[in-house]
């Protein structure tokens, strides 16, 4: 019995078996940060682009053909072309007052025929 409990307090540390699953695990997670990381800085980016329109002189006197190109040069400036111009509706309240609605979704691969999706949906109101 002695001898037993002897080598019980030699043993100490990890088995190769454990490292093994630690990494995996650490690597799952660094995989999956990666893949998550452009989608969520595109939906800040988007964000961004609508909340400065409302910088833009005479935004509400313009059609909406100018509104998306507005829209678009700024998304490019951002290197974005996640949202297009289907995904962008422009509605009209009264004569001063118009919202910008993005409504579109992000398809990041994950693996094999698994993909994670991103939904976006923002809008802003804009009153001159």
């Amino acid at each position: 019995m002695l001898k037993q409990s002897l080598n019980y307090k030699k043993q100490r540390g990890f088995t190769l078996v454990g490292w093994i699953v630690v990494i995996a695990i650490f690597l799952f997670f660094a995989y999956l940060t990666m893949i998550l990381i452009p989608p969520v800085t595109n939906t800040f980016a988007v964000d961004k682009v609508l909340l400065n329109m409302k910088d833009v002189a005479g935004i509400t006197k313009q059609p909406n053909h100018n509104i998306w190109g507005l829209v678009q040069r700024k998304l490019i400036v951002n290197q974005l072309n996640s949202p297009t111009k289907e995904d962008m509706q422009v509605v009209r309240e009264g004569g001063n007052k118009i919202t910008i609605y993005f409504d579109y979704e992000d398809r990041v691969h994950f693996a094999a025929n698994i993909y994670i999706v991103f939904e976006h949906e923002k809008s802003v109101e804009i009153v001159e």
